[in-house]
């Protein structure tokens, strides 16, 4: 299925990214890990390393992989589940594979945000975690929740914009 292939290897990679991450950043982690943090950036909630590994770990699959995982799930509905735009079109019999092969792309391309941001909270914790001070700089925190935000909104949008036009040489 080519239309998978390039966001399929960036998850690919960004996987290999934040496995590799996780492995290597593991030693420079305390025994017990700050993993939640207050609004002002100061740890409230404590974990072993060995439980805050595995959640990440955890974290890291489920989150992103959630998103494509519902894309291929729904592929066994029938069409009438599916509310899209111009929807007698996209499901017609000779383009629904097309159509469903495009929503499972573009799911991948949500996971590639969505392990971006796990990447980047992990990132953000082990930095937290080597201060003397343990502390979470709450503008960073910030940023990378509006960065998320706003990945998802470009993503709904540019989803949105697909199935809200159709070629203008059809009728159906």
């Amino acid at each position: 299925m080519k239309t998978v292939r390039a966001p399929a290897l960036l998850l690919g990679l960004l996987y290999l990214c934040f496995f590799g991450h996780l492995l290597t950043s593991s030693s420079q982690l305390p025994s017990r890990v700050a993993s939640h943090f207050d609004d002002n950036g100061r740890p409230d909630g404590w974990m072993s390393r060995a439980a805050y590994l595995r959640t990440m770990i955890v974290l890291g699959v489920a989150f992103p992989l959630f998103v494509p995982a519902l894309f291929c799930a729904a592929r066994l509905l029938p069409d009438r589940f599916y509310n899209v735009p111009h929807h007698d079109y996209w499901f017609a019999p000779a383009r629904r594979a097309e159509t469903l092969a495009y929503m499972l792309q573009q799911s991948l391309w949500f996971s590639s945000i969505a392990l971006g941001f796990v990447m980047a909270i992990q990132l953000l914790v082990v930095r937290a975690n080597s201060l003397a001070q343990v502390h979470l700089p709450t503008l960073q925190a910030l940023a990378l929740s509006g960065g998320i935000l706003a990945g998802t909104l470009v993503w709904a949008v540019n989803l949105l914009r697909h199935f809200s036009s159709r070629p203008r040489s059809s009728a159906a």
